[in-house]
This record gives C-alpha cells, structure tokens and sequence, in this order.
C-alpha cells in the first residue's frame, strides 16, 4: 500500500483557515443582531468565520443566533452565561483560527466591502497592527444622522487616543492582527467599558494605526447602548487608561491632569440632537419624526427643562473640549 499518498491526501483533506475571523459578542440585542449578522455573511470577502459569543443573553437573541449558526456553517456560535464583553472578546479571540480578527457590534451594519477593504490594507501595510474605517452613525431605525470626521495617520490617532477620545478608531469598525493582540494580553477586565481605549493605546506601542477613508460599518446610536448608560463609569476609566499609557511610554504627566467628560444625552435632548442632524442632511421626515419623539418626552416641569438645557450645554461643550485636548496632546507630542 503507498501510504505516501494517503498522507498526502490526508494533508490536502485539512480545512484552511479563513482569511478572517470576526468577533461578535451579543447580549440581549434580539432587535438588531440579525442584521448585524447577516450584514457580515453578505460580505463581497467569503473566506471568514463569524465567532458569536451569545453572552447570557434573555430576550429571544440566543434562539435568534441558534438558527442563524443553523443556516450557514461560517458562524461559530457559543451560548453561555454571561461574563461581560472583556470575557466574551477574549474567549473569541481564543477560539479565532485566523490571521486577522475583525471586531463587530450585535446592534451595528456592516458595509459589503468592509472585509474585503481592510484585509486588503492590511495585506499592503505590514507595520499596520490595526486598521479601522470611517463610519455612519444611524439612529435607531436606522436612518443616517452624521458621518464623523476620522483621523487617517498613526500619529493623529495615536494622538487621540492619548486624549481619551476613543472613537479615534472605532472599536467595532476596526480589524487587527490576531498576533499583536494576543502578544499584549488581548483584553483586560479592569478596564471593562473602555477595554476598546486601552487595547488600542497598547497595539499603538506595537506597530502601526491607521483608518480607511471609505465609510465601512453603520454605526446605531440608541438609548440602551453601552456609551449611553455607562458614561459616567466610562470618563473615570478612561483618566486611569490614559494616565497608565502615559507612565508606560515614560511620558510626563502633566498636573492638573484631566480628560474631557463623557456626556451622553437621552430622552428630549437625544431626540433634538438627532432632529437637528436630520435638518442639516436634508431629511424633513426624519426630522419630524424625532421632534415628535422629543415633543412625547419633553420636560415636564422647570426643573426637567433646566436638566435637558443643562445636558445639551454639556454636551456641546464637551466636544470643543475634546477637539481642544486633541489638538494640546498632538502640540506635546
């Protein structure tokens, strides 16, 4: 018998890696999660996993995700009780067999072409640890409310990151190489809520950041997100990651040391400000939509009005004062 051949076609028979694996942790997202995964399943790139990670979840998204795993054999699926999103990314990034590992949001879209473009560049770019992606912010229906401006070169994101803004690379816009993640340590629980900051401001000490200028991921504001009810957790987390990534590189820290505050708005105030953005993209109907949302949940009383100005006086100021401690921390550098 010429086993020579059985060892060959035994070699030929082993599956390949895929190109990509994307990591899609899920807890109780039963109102968007199929589209976020069938967002990634339609990807012009057909050579990935999708590894989901069902976290616990209790209102119908872990049946949701049971049947989508049924009907393509791409996605791995695990279903257990929940830990988090650091314990959730990080036994994906375990589970993970290739190269690249693509971050993915239960409640965001992304674009057909994501894959494809940003294993691309990073294919062309090998100083390039992370990559990341203009984005489209859309309101809970999912109609567009604004594109934000991202910063393209290492050094403007790197400076960004340094200021606490973690949208300098958005989190699930963004794929990386599996190897430099796991060579930091992957994700910590100590910084859960702002584990996407501190992860990127470690890779940045490791090679090169960058963001495609190409519009990749619909990202869905909405009330129940993590940046919305977890702000205040996350300004006090994010001076301790910041000031940690300073002592790391050796760099001063200066006194008094501060970092803009997150502020999230809710109820009137977020349904204005998604009015507002509305008017200026020319979208009468969205607009009235939300004025309508606003008018249902507007202050009842001159204490709540005095909230809901208050609120939006803090967020406007919040973003000239984030712009400012960018522009400071990249003048330093």
């Amino acid at each position: 018998m010429d086993t020579s051949q059985n060892r060959h076609s035994s070699v030929e028979s082993k599956p390949k890696p895929p190109l990509v694996s994307v990591l899609l942790p899920v807890y109780n997202a039963a109102d968007y999660v199929e589209q976020a995964v069938r967002s990634i399943l339609s990807q012009t790139l057909r050579n990935f996993e999708l590894i989901v990670i069902d976290d616990g979840s209790t209102d119908g998204s872990g049946e949701l995700l049971t049947e989508l795993a049924r009907q393509d054999t791409r996605i791995r699926l695990v279903r257990r009780p929940n830990t988090g999103i650091v314990g959730a990314l990080n036994e994906a990034l375990a589970l993970a067999r290739a190269d690249l590992v693509a971050r993915m949001d239960a409640d965001d879209i992304a674009w057909p072409d994501r894959l494809h473009k940003q294993a691309a560049y990073l294919a062309q770019h090998p100083a390039c640890v992370a990559v990341g992606s203009a984005i489209l912010v859309i309101d809970p229906l999912g109609d567009p409310i604004k594109e934000p401006t991202q910063a393209l070169s290492h050094e403007d994101i790197d400076a960004q990151l340094l200021s606490g803004y973690g949208w300098a690379l958005v989190h699930p816009a963004a794929m990386m190489r599996r190897q430099a993640v796991l060579a930091i340590g992957g994700y910590r629980t100590q910084y859960n809520k702002v584990e996407d900051l501190d992860l990127f401001l470690r890779l940045a000490e490791q090679g090169r950041l960058a963001n495609l200028p190409d519009v990749l991921l619909s990202f869905r504001q909405h009330f129940t997100s993590t940046c919305v009810q977890f702000s205040d957790t996350q300004s006090r987390l994010k001076l301790d990651v910041v000031k940690e990534a300073y002592q790391r590189r050796g760099i001063p820290i200066p006194a008094p040391f501060s970092l803009p505050k997150e502020v999230r708005l809710s109820g009137c105030a977020q349904h204005l400000s998604w009015a507002m953005f509305a008017l200026r993209r020319g979208r009468a109907q969205q607009a009235l939509r939300h004025i309508g949302a606003a008018l249902q949940t507007a202050p009842r009383s001159r204490q709540e009005a005095l909230a809901t100005t208050e609120e939006l006086f803090q967020a406007v100021k919040a973003m000239i004062d984030r712009r400012r401690a960018v522009t400071k921390t990249r003048d330093d550098r």
